[in-house]
């Protein structure tokens, strides 16, 4: 008969540096190992069923309290898991998000973020299962020595692939650093139960250069409250890019589309919406350039980040054309749920750009493609583009499918 204690109800820890770094993960209830025998079912180890409760432990450098998307992302998967009745554990560095580092700085700071996880993770009662995102920079590697001394299964969910991006970038030069560092990588991957990436591309590129066949999860949406929808709406003529201004993304070729525009005098108005390594410099930009219809945005809260989106008739989304297969913008899924038209500025060829091409109302284009652009936006403006929006998909609904099918995944 199990005397385990019961399931208590789920908590999500998220410990600072100064309290105290004794995290409790609790007890679950499972069916002992000596009945499954006796009952002829097949055994697997650890000792949980499909669909039984799990105790997980998600690794991220930035927590959700630090803006970062990645540390939302996370986050919200966590939430979802815990609905479920599984027990998660959040562990973070205490990281602070939106400040560029390079050098040695970069270095120091990575390296204490992979100490403070490896140190919380040693406090952390055991664990069935170890979900990994990839901040810090090879934070697979260290995921997977946490992994092997709780004797769990080690799911790595790829947001982009380091060092690949930092030498497409040229924030790294292609030498024995990166070398060792695509080793440390390649081995991580394979050593690991699952690696989860974002989307066709990405797969096909681990699968291509590391040898590792991956699942495919696109990154979770925030929760948004989206606005109604009114069909005699006048345009408003603007186009929206939202997102954390990267050095990975297209922003300065936004102003040459709308320096076109102006001097076409198309009442067309740019919304530049967030913060990050490109928003200095695009702002230097739009000055010589002497652009008068450009509006500059902080990030937006989530509670208005719906009403944001529906303010404008075109989203931008902008992923540097070496960058296929590396990373995927975060705000895509965002854009294609909204129902609002797509501008694609990037590769072409790619499975992601393919797909937007294939439904025939977004536009799809590469970077020195300016005049096209301007054309397409000027056309997609005089006929009102607002009139082609669609309904928007519930975020929740969507957020629901992902988390059912990260469970599926883990009890695979």
């Amino acid at each position: 008969m199990n005397h385990s204690p019961p399931l208590r109800g789920p908590n999500l820890i998220s410990p600072r540096l100064d309290e105290p770094i004794v995290i409790d993960c609790h007890i679950l209830v499972t069916t002992p190992f000596s009945l499954l025998s006796a009952s002829g079912l097949p055994v697997e180890w650890p000792p949980f069923s499909r669909g039984s409760p799990m105790r997980l432990l998600l690794l991220n450098q930035y927590g959700r309290a630090s803006g970062a998307p990645t540390g939302r992302i996370l986050s919200d998967l966590g939430t979802g898991l815990q609905e479920h009745g599984h027990e998660v554990v959040f562990l973070d560095s205490d990281a602070s998000y939106g400040k560029p580092r390079r050098g040695v700085g970069r270095i120091v700071h990575e390296a204490r973020s992979h100490l403070i996880l490896l140190w919380r993770s040693l406090w952390c009662r055991k664990v069935d299962a170890v979900i990994s995102l990839t901040s810090p920079a090879c934070l697979a590697v260290t995921a997977g020595v946490v992994a092997k001394i709780h004797r769990a299964k080690h799911f790595h969910w790829a947001m982009d692939l380091y060092p690949d991006v930092g030498v497409q970038l040229g924030e790294l030069q292609s030498g024995v650093l990166t070398r060792f560092l695509a080793l440390l990588m390649r081995r991580a991957y394979r050593r690991a139960d699952r690696v989860v990436t974002l989307d066709e591309d990405m797969r096909e590129y681990v699968q291509d250069v590391y040898g590792v066949d991956s699942s495919v999860m696109e990154p979770f949406p925030p929760e948004v409250a989206w606005p109604t929808f009114e069909k005699d709406q006048k345009p408003a003529k603007r186009w929206l890019y939202s997102g954390n201004f990267g050095r990975a993304h297209e922003i300065e070729v936004l102003l040459q589309i709308q320096k076109r525009l102006e001097d076409r005098r198309i009442a067309a108005e740019l919304i530049l919406q967030g913060q990050g390594a490109q928003f200095s410099s695009s702002r230097r930009a739009a000055a010589l350039l002497d652009l008068r219809r450009v509006q500059w945005r902080p990030p937006a809260s989530q509670e208005l980040l719906g009403e944001s989106l529906f303010q404008s008739d075109v989203l931008v989304v902008t992923r540097k054309a070496e960058m296929k297969g590396l990373l995927l913008p975060s705000k895509l899924m965002l854009a294609e749920l909204s129902g609002k038209v797509i501008l694609w500025i990037g590769d072409t060829g790619g499975k992601t750009a393919q797909r937007l091409k294939r439904e025939g109302r977004h536009g799809v284009f590469t970077m020195p493609d300016v005049e096209p652009i301007a054309a397409w936006l000027e056309h997609l403006f005089e006929r009102g583009s607002s009139g082609q929006a669609i309904e928007p998909k519930a975020t929740r609904e969507v957020r629901e499918e992902s988390v059912r099918k990260w469970e599926a995944l883990l009890h695979r």
